[in-house]
């Protein structure tokens, strides 16, 4: 089974909005670290012997992706990344025999070097999931439409929105090409998301109303989309009684999957962003002056978050269950975390989340070294089905009042 760390697609980075929070010292002692059964060195015993033996490239990727996914959880990005990346000089020229494996290795890549601030490095690898497998694979597929919204989901974090429209568009003409009036659908919508995020005073709030008052039954999955995105729209402005009744209409979602309708904006130290989050459609766009700032130390600071969505859409439960360093930096998010509402379903989910507080590598006035800059920002990685100890019960019912 392809490791799990290559399969998750739910990376953005946050922008930020609130109070401001002072870190706590370096020298913090850590949070208590949950067991969790990952042994590392089995992983890089696993890998030696594949390499030993001169295995074929998918189990050369499947050994080197289990080892990152392992490293990943356990605070090792720098080591997965490395290992991620010797896969790829060994195996980046069988795209053509090996398109799926390949794409996996570029996708793990991308994915490590965003939370290390490498994000020239990410982009270039996000392009490769889709080159290794259009090399591999000369249809287009669900395999290549999944490449094409993460490669427009990484323009779009990197603030190219041209960039990002243009690989939608293709997207959505491949799609229709293929039969995937759905998946052309979904382009459209995340077309018309990206720009009012970028615009809000543009077209594409409007768009989106004429959109939600269809209807036609044929046209179905366009006004609901557009419902839920107006929902968004109207919470991010604190007109909450238009997206209840918007959200209202749409009516109670699948458990499986929960879509985050508002998340409580908040500002991270030395950082300068603005937008809004979007987890499901897996948007952000960060703009910012960082001029006159230090840069933070980011070293080995992440967390992980467990959380249960009640069938009502509010967070129940949060806690922190692990971290590397300090986290002090997680307070405002942790605040923000609690406030989220979801779409509403028949019974509680719960999540568990990664966050890595990172910023992106700048080259140092006056000189050629690269260093990461003071535009702090946090990254997220979606960890709920990714083996675990079991979550806590869900939280009771509340009891009426009498």
């Amino acid at each position: 089974m392809r490791a799990a760390l290559a399969s998750l697609l739910m990376l953005i980075a946050f922008p930020a909005a609130a109070q401001a929070q002072a870190p706590a010292a370096d020298d913090e002692p850590a949070a208590p670290i949950i067991v969790t059964g990952i042994r590392i060195q089995d992983y890089r015993a696993r890998l030696e012997a594949c390499l030993a033996r001169h295995c074929p490239p998918n189990e050369d990727a499947d050994a080197t992706l289990a080892l990152a996914e392992a490293l990943f959880l356990n605070g090792g990005y720098e080591e997965g990344r490395e290992a991620v990346h010797a896969s790829l000089r060994r195996n980046q020229d069988e795209a053509g025999n090996y398109p799926e494996p390949v794409s996996d290795l570029y996708r793990a890549h991308a994915r490590l070097s965003r939370h290390l601030g490498f994000d020239a490095a990410a982009l270039r690898s996000t392009h490769g999931i889709l080159d290794a497998l259009q090399e591999g694979i000369p249809h287009e597929d669900y395999r290549h439409f999944t490449a094409r919204f993460e490669l427009a989901e990484m323009q779009m974090m990197m603030g190219r929105l041209n960039a990002a429209e243009r690989e939608l568009s293709q997207l959505a003409g491949a799609a229709r090409t293929a039969g995937r009036e759905d998946v052309a659908i979904m382009a459209e919508l995340r077309t018309l998301w990206y720009q009012w995020i970028a615009a809000p005073e543009g077209t594409a709030r409007s768009r989106l109303i004429e959109m939600s008052r269809w209807t036609d039954p044929g046209r179905r999955m366009q006004t609901i989309g557009a419902k839920i995105l107006l929902a968004r729209i109207y919470r991010s402005q604190n007109d909450n009684e238009r997206a209840d009744a918007l959200l209202a209409e749409v009516g109670r979602g699948n458990s499986s999957r929960r879509r985050l309708i508002q998340s409580p904006p908040y500002q991270l130290l030395q950082q300068d962003f603005g937008g809004v989050l979007d987890q499901d459609v897996a948007t952000a766009v960060a703009y910012g002056n960082t001029l006159n700032r230090a840069a933070d130390n980011y070293v080995d600071k992440w967390i992980d978050v467990g959380f249960w969505v009640l069938p009502d859409g509010h967070v129940s439960g949060l806690e922190l269950l692990r971290r590397g360093g300090n986290a002090g930096w997680s307070d405002p998010l942790m605040e923000s975390i609690r406030g989220r509402l979801y779409s509403t379903a028949e019974e509680a989910t719960y999540r568990l989340e990664r966050y890595t507080y990172t910023a992106g590598y700048e080259t140092a006035t006056g000189t050629r070294v690269r260093q990461q800059g003071p535009g702090a920002r946090v990254e997220f990685f979606d960890l709920t089905g990714i083996d675990q100890p079991p979550p806590p019960p869900p939280p009771a019912p509340e009891t009426p009042a009498g």
